[in-house]
């Protein structure tokens, strides 16, 4: 575990559940608007090294001095570049705590069932799991975030939210946190991934919550939360893709999976509507602000 900031207040407590570190980039304004607005304690575990970044790793190259391309050197090196990577990130967007649980990341594939498969050799699932229980048992938080499984998507993501779903699923209900499907979108009122195929837990329930990074704020709303996502972004300079990302998705939607038990939505709808609040006083700026001030 690495401390990056001090308790904030008495706010919603997050546990952010992602595979890779950069995934948090995928709900990154609301952690951010959470600790810094709601006075949220919001921490992370990340489940990989991320060491099977080393392809996009050309950029790099220069600014760590490491042919980072080149597969045994990314592989021996990005663990602690992407671990220093992802405690700066935290520390742009409040995070309190980030755990790392130090499993391979192989390879990219869709197929969780090669982490998750009864013959899987590349993750130590039983730690994993154990980890992740005993987090949300002891932690007290309010909601869990997970990247929300697609068919489509990395099989590391779905096999990090299986994973964190059987954890809460152990709970008593009474003691279970909000756990909550998040990623980008370019249009709030996208359709909801089905369940995966093998995975009844990863069935979501229709109604969508949504933040907009494009809330404008600071003077005469010239800003939003795009710029603290970009900042995130940057801060992984190791994955030359994420670099595309700036300025992308408008939209952090989240869906409520269907484990939870009836007083979810409530507290969903609560959060949500607290993240709409306006964060930043507007100043009153004279003359010498410039002819702008106004």
């Amino acid at each position: 575990m690495e401390r990056v900031t001090a308790v904030r207040g008495d706010g919603p407590r997050v546990l952010a559940v992602l595979a890779h570190p950069d995934d948090e980039s995928a709900f990154a304004a609301t952690l951010y608007k959470i600790a810094t607005h709601l006075g949220g304690a919001c921490d992370a575990v990340v489940v990989t090294n991320g060491e099977g970044g080393f392809k996009y790793s050309t950029l790099a190259e220069p600014l760590y001095g490491l042919e980072l391309s080149d597969e045994a050197t990314g592989r021996r090196h990005l663990p602690a570049i992407r671990r220093a990577e992802m405690l700066e990130g935290a520390r742009i967007l409040g995070l309190r705590e980030v755990w790392f649980l130090g499993q391979t990341d192989h390879r990219y594939t869709q197929n969780a069932d090669e982490v998750l498969g009864a013959d899987a050799d590349v993750w130590d699932v039983a730690f994993v799991e154990r980890t992740l229980e005993r987090l949300l048992a002891r932690g007290g938080y309010d909601f869990v975030f997970t990247l929300v499984p697609s068919a489509a998507t990395h099989g590391h993501h779905k096999a990090a939210t299986i994973l964190a779903l059987r954890a809460a699923a152990r709970l008593p209900a009474r003691k279970r946190p909000v756990v909550l499907a998040g990623g980008g979108a370019d249009e709030p009122d996208a359709p909801r991934a089905p369940p995966l195929s093998g995975h009844p837990l990863t069935a979501t329930s229709d109604e969508v919550f949504v933040f907009d990074r494009t809330q404008p704020l600071g003077h005469r709303g010239r800003l939003d939360y795009r710029i603290v996502v970009n900042w995130l972004i940057a801060a992984h300079k190791s994955q030359g893709t994420m670099q595309l990302a700036v300025n992308g998705s408008r939209y952090e939607r989240f869906f409520l999976y269907e484990l939870n038990g009836p007083g979810a939505a409530a507290k969903a709808r609560a959060l949500f509507e607290a993240l709409r609040e306006e964060q930043f006083p507007v100043r009153d700026y004279g003359a010498s602000a410039g002819t702008n001030a106004r």
